[in-house]
């Protein structure tokens, strides 16, 4: 009886560390600046680089052209993917300046924050990351900046979430959700500066050095879809203004806190090996999209699709568009809470039970 019931045991107990592999899952990792990848179409043509990568993810190029990892190397620090598909590229024009119809006021209002607070510029700051406040925030403050230049009420929130680790998302998880319960926000920003080569993010235009951004869409969401859409129509725009301001849209495993809100994303300002003076030249350039996003254009109107200007009786506004699947966002956290609550108790009761035929057994 007694070895029958270690055999359920041990079985359960794998069971369990499985379910808590899954749950854990759901949360990002993020990689760190010694951490760089390289990744490459089969045929050797080089795509990208990454602070950390896994297979799955997904990269989008700014010429629209979406790609899978299939594999990577950890020795080697390389990543190879495959040609998935081509997007088609939103229209867009630009209308007249007006705030989103669904906000509860004509507050033009957007939030940032910083999950990893510690991330810096070495060639500026002399390290690429410190146990406080770190370059980056120099960089969220100054974007603050350029984003009030356009009337937008913006609500940066510098609570620290150090250390830097697997669990640094779940800390930033309450500073999100404090922002969105206590703003009635168009729109919410992490802020990060990626880990990769300064030759990757430093591009010239017209003789003049300009740092890229990337955008990060989370893949472990049930808002991944809309959030992508928000992503695309934003560089759809800047490729109509600033071509050279986004390097990419990536997909990475995780949900980066943005399984929250429906127009929530992750920017990466630029690598650690590129001057921050740098980075703080392209926050003009990234608040005027943001600001024509939300609040002055319209993509694919044909489609009678709007993101912000001009609404009429036959467009609909991209903020509705991106609520559709937002509702699936309490139930999917509450089965997670229950089934590891749930998961806990069983163990007790099981070794409880274990421990007391033992004692019986004596």
């Amino acid at each position: 009886m007694i070895k029958k019931f270690s055999k359920v045991l041990i079985i359960f107990l794998f069971l369990i560390l499985v379910l808590t592999f899954s749950v854990k899952s759901v949360f990002a990792l993020d990689g760190d600046a010694d951490n760089e990848y390289s990744v490459y179409l089969e045929n050797g043509e080089f795509l990208f680089e990454k602070s950390d990568i896994m297979v799955g993810d997904e990269y989008l190029s700014k010429d629209f052209k979406l790609y899978k990892i299939i594999r990577k190397d950890d020795e080697l620090k390389k990543g190879y993917a495959e040609f998935v598909k081509e997007i088609k590229k939103p229209n867009v024009t630009f209308g007249k300046n007006k705030s989103l119809n669904s906000s509860k006021t004509n507050l033009k209002q957007i939030g940032l924050y910083l999950t990893h607070n510690d991330e810096s510029y070495v060639p500026s700051d002399g390290y690429d990351s410190v146990y406080g406040k770190g370059g980056i925030h120099d960089v969220a403050k100054t974007f603050k900046q350029d984003l009030e230049k356009f009337g937008i009420n913006v609500v940066l929130d510098e609570t620290l979430h150090i250390p830097h680790d697997s669990s640094a998302y779940s800390r930033s998880m309450a500073t999100a959700k404090k922002l969105l319960e206590n703003n009635d926000l168009n729109a919410i920003f992490d802020i990060h500066r990626d880990g990769a080569s300064r030759s990757f993010y430093v591009t010239t235009v017209d003789g003049e050095e300009k740092c890229h951004v990337r955008m990060v869409v989370g893949k472990a969401n049930p808002n991944k879809s809309v959030n992508e859409t928000f992503a695309v129509y934003l560089m759809s725009i800047a490729d109509q203004i600033y071509p050279w301001l986004f390097s990419d849209i990536y997909f990475a495993t995780g949900h980066y806190n943005q399984n929250l809100f429906e127009k929530s994303l992750l920017f990466e300002m630029g690598s650690h090996l590129v001057e921050k003076d740098l980075v703080l030249k392209s926050m003009p350039a990234l608040a005027d999209v943001v600001n024509r996003a939300l609040y002055n254009s319209v993509v694919d109107d044909d489609e009678n699709i709007t993101v912000g200007g001009e609404v009429n009786n036959e467009n609909e506004n991209i903020n509705d568009k991106l609520t559709l699947d937002a509702k699936n966002i309490e139930l999917k956290n509450i089965l997670i809470i229950v089934t590891s609550v749930f998961s806990g108790f069983t163990i007790i009761i099981m070794l409880g039970v274990y421990f007391q035929n033992k004692k019986l057994k004596k």
